[in-house]
């Protein structure tokens, strides 16, 4: 029944509404040669259309090359069009600042989304509760409880459905042969530790706890995005000309409140926000009639009976070429992130349309920047996104053929802003030494 199982889950979630063009993450591994078998048993009853790609991540030399190589043979006997990339992750991960597990991750998932389409991941029912129990030993909200969602943005897991016992039968019926990765039986990393000794010991005390937390995780996320709902219309109704009203938000009821914060510091370009960050940013709420909150790359202000939310200040820097992809240091611990490049699909946040060259530098005197709304200084801008001036210093200024692309805070010309499908890059500005973080996106 494990074909029904996937076909029935992947409608109750609406993983293919349109069908379409599907690329499988394929690594070689059980997980992920049965969904993409599965995928393809599958291509007539969704309407997809089933292609592969593997990222090698060159940590483990020769064992690294030779999954490769597992996946170009599986692909070729399967007659599946394959995909295949690569980069140095421990190199990237010393270039950025940042963990190995989040380098690869990031690459992985940075190749995987510039094929364009939906993408599939192999994560599956035992996977879900790893990230239950992870994100429940290091503290988590409702959100966090909810486990591994079947979909974010374009990526989607079939799979997540199945336990890893029924990959394993799945894979023996069909005859279907998978590499294993040494590294999963090590005890190196809080998700394997969890694996090979918390959920035995559950499994003991019900043999159908990974099912019953894939339940449970369907429920919690179900509520999750109920309370998410009310909270973006609370934020909706408290937004005001240069702000929010800080009353309207300190009236609701507290999951709101929190969530509604967490949205708008999220939108404001904050990824690594803490249970702290969040609490810290409530007090605001209820604080005299001017204070300040400085978070990753931001700082929230009380001005009168409003919530601000601007870029944090920083002093200037010296001008530097953007690198697609790329990380580059500015002032005060922050950094530039420049993920892609990928198709542009409406992405929030500040993306740039490709090719370049940008180059980022501070504002100089006399830049004037094109909006929508007109031609003016970014000095005009900025005082009419009501940015302090102890900010406008540390601003990034994106500059392209002598021209004053985009402003961080500000916005983009739209001479420069990608057309959907076109190739693009996505800007983020992120605190330097963010926590490692191996929860699949």
């Amino acid at each position: 029944m494990t074909r029904n199982d996937v076909l029935a889950w992947c409608r109750a979630q609406a993983l293919f509404p349109g069908g379409g063009p599907v690329t499988a993450a394929l690594s070689g591994g059980a997980d992920s040669v049965a969904m993409l078998h599965l995928l393809l048993s599958l291509q007539s009853a969704l309407g997809i259309t089933v292609s592969a790609a593997h990222f090698n991540h060159r940590l483990r030399g020769g064992a690294s090359d030779g999954d490769e190589a597992f996946c170009r043979a599986l692909c070729a006997r399967l007659g599946v069009p394959l995909r295949v990339g690569g980069a140095d992750v421990a190199a990237l991960a010393a270039r950025r600042g940042c963990g190995v597990e989040t380098a690869a991750r990031d690459a992985r998932y940075e190749f995987l989304l510039a094929g364009g389409g939906t993408v599939a991941t192999a994560h599956t029912a035992d996977d879900n509760l790893e990230t239950m129990l992870l994100h429940l030993t290091r503290g988590a909200a409702l959100r966090g409880l909810g486990g591994i969602p079947p979909r974010r943005g374009r990526i989607v897991r079939p799979i997540l459905c199945l336990t890893r016992d029924d990959v394993l039968d799945y894979l023996a019926a069909h005859d279907l042969p998978h590499v294993e990765d040494e590294t999963n039986a090590a005890d190196g990393c809080p998700r394997n530790r969890l694996r090979h000794h918390a959920v035995p010991l559950l499994r003991d005390e019900n043999p159908r706890a990974v099912r019953a937390a894939l339940d449970a995780a369907c429920s919690l996320r179900a509520d999750e995005a109920f309370l998410q709902a009310q909270a973006d219309a609370l934020l909706a109704g408290a937004r005001r000309d240069g702000g929010w009203d800080a009353a309207a938000l300190a009236g609701a009821p507290q999951p709101l409140r929190l969530r509604a914060l967490r949205r708008l510091l999220e939108d404001g370009g904050v990824h690594s926000l803490t249970q702290r960050h969040l609490e810290a940013a409530e007090r605001l709420l209820s604080a005299g009639p001017s204070a300040s909150l400085a978070l990753p790359g931001l700082t929230l202000r009380r001005q009168y009976g409003l919530l601000v939310c601007g870029p944090a200040p920083n002093g200037a820097f010296e001008p530097f070429g953007l690198a697609v992809p790329g990380r580059h240091a500015l002032p005060g611990g922050r950094v530039l992130a420049c993920d892609g490049p990928f198709p542009y699909g409406g992405e929030p946040g500040l993306c740039l349309a490709l090719p370049g060259p940008y180059t980022v530098r501070p504002r100089a005197a006399g830049d004037t920047l094109r909006l929508r709304g007109g031609r003016k200084t970014l000095k005009k801008w900025m005082i009419d996104r009501k940015l302090p001036a102890a900010l406008r210093g540390g601003l990034p200024v994106f500059v392209r053929g002598g021209r004053v692309a985009a402003a961080w805070g500000v916005g983009a010309d739209p001479d420069f802003r990608p057309q959907p499908g076109a190739l693009c890059c996505r800007i983020t500005i992120l605190e330097r030494g963010r926590q490692d973080d191996d929860t699949p996106l």
